[in-house]
Protein backbone atom coordinates (compact mmCIF):
# COMPACT_ATOMS: atom_id res chain seq x y z
CA UNK A 1 0.00 0.00 0.00
CA UNK A 2 3.03 2.49 0.75
CA UNK A 3 4.50 1.75 -2.82
CA UNK A 4 1.52 2.63 -4.36
CA UNK A 5 0.82 5.97 -2.50
CA UNK A 6 4.79 7.00 -3.00
CA UNK A 7 4.37 5.80 -6.90
CA UNK A 8 1.02 8.18 -6.73
CA UNK A 9 2.36 11.28 -5.20
CA UNK A 10 5.88 11.00 -7.20
CA UNK A 11 2.77 11.58 -10.51
CA UNK A 12 1.11 14.48 -8.99
CA UNK A 13 4.41 15.89 -8.28
CA UNK A 14 5.64 15.28 -12.13
CA UNK A 15 2.06 16.59 -13.29
CA UNK A 16 2.74 19.37 -11.48
CA UNK A 17 6.02 20.77 -11.98
CA UNK A 18 4.93 20.31 -15.56
CA UNK A 19 2.21 22.90 -15.64
CA UNK A 20 4.56 25.70 -13.71
CA UNK A 21 7.52 25.01 -16.61
CA UNK A 22 5.14 25.29 -19.35
CA UNK A 23 2.99 28.10 -18.33
CA UNK A 24 3.40 31.67 -19.40
CA UNK A 25 2.84 33.65 -22.46
CA UNK A 26 3.71 32.65 -25.76
CA UNK A 27 3.86 34.12 -29.64
CA UNK A 28 3.59 33.27 -33.18
CA UNK A 29 3.45 34.41 -36.48
CA UNK A 30 0.73 32.64 -38.93
CA UNK A 31 0.86 33.44 -43.09
CA UNK A 32 -2.30 33.21 -44.51
CA UNK A 33 -4.11 34.36 -47.97
CA UNK A 34 -4.37 38.05 -46.13
CA UNK A 35 -1.15 38.40 -44.84
CA UNK A 36 0.77 37.35 -41.41
CA UNK A 37 -1.64 36.74 -38.07
CA UNK A 38 0.09 37.17 -34.93
CA UNK A 39 -1.51 34.56 -32.18
CA UNK A 40 -0.59 34.96 -28.45
CA UNK A 41 -1.07 31.83 -26.37
CA UNK A 42 -1.48 31.63 -23.00
CA UNK A 43 -0.80 29.23 -20.52
CA UNK A 44 -1.77 29.60 -17.53
CA UNK A 45 -0.65 27.62 -13.93
CA UNK A 46 -4.51 26.25 -13.12
CA UNK A 47 -4.22 24.18 -17.01
CA UNK A 48 -6.47 26.78 -18.50
CA UNK A 49 -5.52 28.68 -21.22
CA UNK A 50 -6.38 31.37 -24.14
CA UNK A 51 -5.65 32.18 -27.69
CA UNK A 52 -5.36 35.45 -28.88
CA UNK A 53 -6.18 35.82 -32.76
CA UNK A 54 -7.09 39.29 -34.26
CA UNK A 55 -8.89 40.14 -31.62
CA UNK A 56 -10.68 37.16 -30.96
CA UNK A 57 -10.00 34.78 -27.68
CA UNK A 58 -10.65 31.29 -27.81
CA UNK A 59 -10.44 29.37 -24.38
CA UNK A 60 -9.07 26.03 -24.04
CA UNK A 61 -7.16 23.86 -21.52
CA UNK A 62 -4.35 22.00 -21.18
CA UNK A 63 -1.95 19.05 -20.01
CA UNK A 64 1.63 18.69 -20.06
CA UNK A 65 4.17 15.68 -19.66
CA UNK A 66 7.96 15.89 -20.47
CA UNK A 67 8.10 17.13 -24.16
CA UNK A 68 4.26 17.06 -24.79
CA UNK A 69 1.38 19.77 -24.54
CA UNK A 70 -1.87 18.56 -25.13
CA UNK A 71 -5.01 21.40 -25.79
CA UNK A 72 -8.24 20.85 -25.39
CA UNK A 73 -10.47 22.90 -27.11
CA UNK A 74 -14.10 23.58 -26.13
CA UNK A 75 -15.66 21.99 -29.09
CA UNK A 76 -13.93 18.64 -27.58
CA UNK A 77 -10.60 18.33 -30.26
CA UNK A 78 -7.42 17.55 -28.98
CA UNK A 79 -4.19 19.23 -30.29
CA UNK A 80 -1.20 17.36 -29.48
CA UNK A 81 2.24 19.06 -29.59
CA UNK A 82 5.82 19.15 -28.85
CA UNK A 83 7.86 20.94 -26.66
CA UNK A 84 11.28 22.31 -28.32
CA UNK A 85 13.43 23.67 -25.97
CA UNK A 86 11.03 25.92 -24.36
CA UNK A 87 9.09 26.97 -27.27
CA UNK A 88 5.97 24.87 -28.37
CA UNK A 89 5.15 23.46 -31.97
CA UNK A 90 1.41 22.88 -32.56
CA UNK A 91 -0.31 21.55 -35.94
CA UNK A 92 -3.51 23.08 -35.79
CA UNK A 93 -6.31 21.77 -38.10
CA UNK A 94 -7.07 24.67 -40.21
CA UNK A 95 -4.44 26.70 -39.92
CA UNK A 96 -1.14 24.75 -40.11
CA UNK A 97 2.12 24.48 -38.84
CA UNK A 98 2.75 27.19 -35.87
CA UNK A 99 6.13 27.54 -33.47
CA UNK A 100 5.17 29.35 -30.33
CA UNK A 101 8.00 31.43 -28.93
CA UNK A 102 7.95 31.72 -24.88
CA UNK A 103 8.02 35.29 -23.64
CA UNK A 104 8.35 37.52 -26.65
Amino acid sequence: MRKILLCLMILFCLSCSGKSELSGRYEATHKGLSGAVDVVMILGEDGSGKWEIGGEVLPFSWAGSPGVLSVHTREGAVVEGVVEGGNVRLDVPGVGKLLFVRGK
